[in-house]
């Protein structure tokens, strides 16, 4: 394959990290991405574990955008391909996801990683002279695949509004939501929206359809930590084939934004897209149904 990639390392597919449709749960990719970000760091020599214990360093993911090309399914081996690059101080990882005997594009991901020393953002410079010598960055003039569509994602109007707690088992060690359970909180929050309406995604499921996350972009604003309460409240709209949730999480108890979310579903029929006919009777009918209803118990 002519693309070049700074690191490569084979995943395989496991039935436990698949959903009720058989392919890898959409959130489950934030740890197979963590995974490869791990092995290139130790294949170079810099070993994740102790970054904080021998240089008070940690690598904390300040924003992620994920697009999902193709599924991946239990057995697969999937070529987990990086690069890497600096834009002053994150680090940015371009990584891809590639059939092994293919080469076909599964997955891409731009996810920003910024250095935190002592519990304080930096301006990476340490981080830095461990990689120095050590890879070549990927070529800062060559225009990123991708970037994070959050500039426009104020949660202005909220349709809906769903409380939760982090759970201890929800956490990483430092006491803080794991990416992955963050984009759990964020799903939990569109399923029961659907609930809430009349419609859920295992119902259209046992119809033949299946909802299906094509692209999140994720802005991780300030930790969950355990025991806190949480509000993770969306709107929606539709747009073409796409439903779009804009979504924002927020500590209760003072109403601290701590995630920021825009989330495109599309609808498969029979294994093709579906061009926006199963999303309008839900967006023109059952919402609005659903929503005079909910002001009624309000009054």
């Amino acid at each position: 394959m002519a693309k070049n990639y700074l690191f490569e390392s084979p995943i395989k597919i496991r039935v436990f990290e698949c959903d009720m449709q058989g392919v890898v749960n959409n959130a489950y990719y934030h740890n197979l991405l963590e995974e490869t970000r791990i092995d290139f760091l130790e294949s170079i020599g810099i070993d994740v574990r102790n970054l904080y214990s021998n240089h008070g360093i940690d690598l904390i993911v300040y924003q992620a955008s994920i697009q999902y090309r193709s599924p991946i399914v239990p057995g697969e081996t999937v070529r987990s391909c990086l690069n890497m690059r600096r834009e002053n101080a994150r680090f940015v990882f371009l990584q891809d996801f590639r059939r092994k005997e293919t080469g076909e594009l599964c997955l891409k991901a731009r996810v920003d990683i910024v250095v935190v020393r002592n519990g304080r953002p930096t301006n990476g410079n340490a981080f830095a002279e461990m990689l120095e010598g050590k890879i070549t960055y990927h070529n800062s003039r060559h225009k990123t695949p991708f970037s994070p569509n959050l500039n426009n994602g104020n949660l202005d109007n909220i349709l809906f509004n769903y409380e939760m707690k982090v759970r201890d088992y929800e956490c990483n060690r430092y006491g803080s939501a794991t990416n992955t359970f963050v984009q759990h909180y964020l799903e939990i929050t569109r399923l029961e929206f659907m609930e809430s309406v009349g419609e859920s995604f295992r119902l259209w499921h046992e119809k033949g359809v299946d909802m299906m996350v094509s692209r999140i972009d994720l802005k991780f604003i300030h930790p969950m930590m355990s025991s806190e309460k949480f509000c993770s409240m969306m709107n929606v709209k539709q747009v073409g084939p796409r439903a779009i949730f804009t979504q924002e999480i927020r500590r209760k108890e003072d109403n601290l934004l701590c995630v920021k979310a825009i989330c495109e579903i599309v609808a498969i029929v029979n294994g093709q897209l579906d061009m926006g006919s199963v999303f309008e009777d839900f967006m023109q009918n059952q919402v609005p149904a659903w929503l005079e209803t909910y002001r009624q118990k309000k009054v």
